[in-house]
C-alpha cells in the first residue's frame, strides 16, 4: 500500500474524475436517460481515462524494473491479482447468489471467472465487468511483452509501442470485432499509458518536451472534452463524439500534465480526491447495485436527489468492500513472498 504522503495528489484527482464520470453516466441511464440528461452519458468515457491511468501506473512499475535489468513477470501478476481479484470475485459471487435466489434456472456464468465475458457482450449480469476483463487481459500481456523487449533499444521499443497503440484503431477500421468491448479494439488507453511511461523513463528528451508544453496541451484537451459534452446538447457540425483514439490522446495529455512538476502534482487536487480515488475500484464494482437499490426505493425523486442517493449508497457499499476485502488482501500482499 502506498502511504498517503507518497501519493501523487494529481493522480488521485484523475482517478476521482474517472469514477465520477462513470458514476454520473450510469446514474443518468438508471434514471431513464431523459432527453435533457442523456448527453451526460458520454461520461462513460471515464472508463477510457481509467485505462490510460492503468497503463501509466503499470508501465511505470515495469520500466523501473527494466532499468534494473530484469522484469519479474510472476511478481507483477501476483501483485495485480492480489489487488484486483478478491473484490471482483466477492462481487461476482454476490451477483451469482442474487441470480440463484431470483431466477428459476440460473446459468453459471463461467466466462466471468476467466475474464473473457467481454467477448460475449452484452452482458445480462455484472455489466460493468467487461472493462475489468480488458484490464486483466492487459495484465497478462504487458509484463511478458516488455520482458521480451528488454534487449531492444529504447527507440525501437517505443516504435513497437506506437504500432501496438495504433493497432486497435486499425482493427476497428477493418471491422474485425463484434462489439467495442472486445480487448483487441479497446486497448488504446492502456497502451497510451504504457507509451507515456516508456517516454518518461527511457526517452527523457521527449518527456521534457512534453512537460514543457503540457499545460497548453492539457488545456486544449480539456476544452475539447467540454465541447464533446456541449455538442450533445447543441450539435456542432464539425465535432461529434470522440473516438477511442481521440479519448486516449486527450486523457494522455491529462496524465502528462498531472506528472509534469510540483505545482501540477500537488495542486491539481480537490478535497475528497484521495478518499474517492482509493475507493474507486469498489465504487466501480458496486455502483450498478446502488442504482438498482435506489430504483426500488418508494421515492419519487428528481434527478439531483436521485443522484445523491445513488452516490451515498455507492460510497457506503464501497467502504464496506474496501475495508472487508480490499484492505486485508493488500496487507496480505505486502507479506507474501511471491509479491516481493
Amino acid at each position: 500500500m502506498i502511504n498517503q504522503s507518497e501519493r501523487i495528489r494529481s493522480m488521485d484527482t484523475l482517478r476521482s474524475i474517472a469514477i465520477l464520470m462513470v458514476l454520473l453516466a450510469h446514474t443518468v441511464l438508471g434514471f431513464g436517460a431523459p432527453a435533457g440528461l442523456a448527453p451526460i452519458q458520454l461520461g462513460g468515457m471515464g472508463v477510457d481515462l481509467f485505462f490510460v491511468l492503468s497503463g501509466w501506473l503499470l508501465g511505470g512499475q515495469l520500466f523501473k524494473e527494466m532499468e534494473q535489468g530484469q522484469i519479474n513477470i510472476r511478481r507483477f501478476w501476483v501483485r495485480r491479482w492480489f489487488r484486483t481479484l478478491p473484490a471482483y470475485y466477492a462481487v461476482l459471487f454476490f451477483t451469482i447468489g442474487q441470480q440463484v435466489f431470483t431466477k428459476d434456472d440460473p446459468a453459471i456464468p463461467w466466462q466471468f471467472f476467466v475474464f473473457v465475458q467481454n467477448y460475449n457482450y452484452p452482458l445480462e449480469i455484472f455489466s460493468v465487468s467487461w472493462s475489468l476483463a480488458v484490464e486483466e487481459q492487459f495484465y497478462l500481456f504487458v509484463a511478458p511483452f516488455l520482458a521480451i523487449t528488454i534487449y531492444l533499444s529504447p527507440n525501437l521499443r517505443l516504435c513497437v509501442l506506437v504500432v501496438l497503440f495504433l493497432l486497435p484503431t486499425f482493427f476497428r477500421y477493418m471491422g474485425w470485432y463484434e462489439t467495442t468491448a472486445e480487448t483487441h479494439v479497446r486497448l488504446d488507453g492502456c497502451l497510451m499509458g504504457v507509451m507515456l511511461a516508456s517516454i518518461k523513463y527511457q526517452q527523457q528528451w521527449i518527456w521534457r518536451l512534453l512537460v514543457r508544453y503540457s499545460g497548453s496541451i492539457a488545456l486544449t484537451a480539456t476544452v475539447f472534452c467540454v465541447l464533446f459534452f456541449y455538442q450533445r446538447w447543441f450539435p456542432l457540425s464539425w465535432l461529434g463524439d470522440p473516438g477511442f483514439l481521440v479519448r486516449s490522446l486527450m486523457f494522455g495529455a491529462w496524465v502528462v500534465y498531472a506528472n509534469s512538476g510540483g505545482f501540477a502534482r500537488w495542486y491539481l487536487y480537490f478535497p475528497g480526491s484521495y478518499y474517492i480515488a482509493t475507493r474507486s475500484y469498489a465504487i466501480y464494482l458496486l455502483h450498478p447495485d446502488a442504482i438498482a437499490i435506489t430504483n426500488r426505493l418508494p421515492l419519487d425523486l428528481s434527478f439531483f436527489p436521485y443522484m445523491m442517493v445513488v452516490f451515498i449508497i455507492s460510497v457506503i457499499a464501497s467502504e464496506l468492500l474496501y475495508r472487508i476485502v480490499e484492505m486485508p488482501f493488500m496487507k496480505l500482499r505486502s507479506k507474501t513472498r511471491m509479491a516481493h
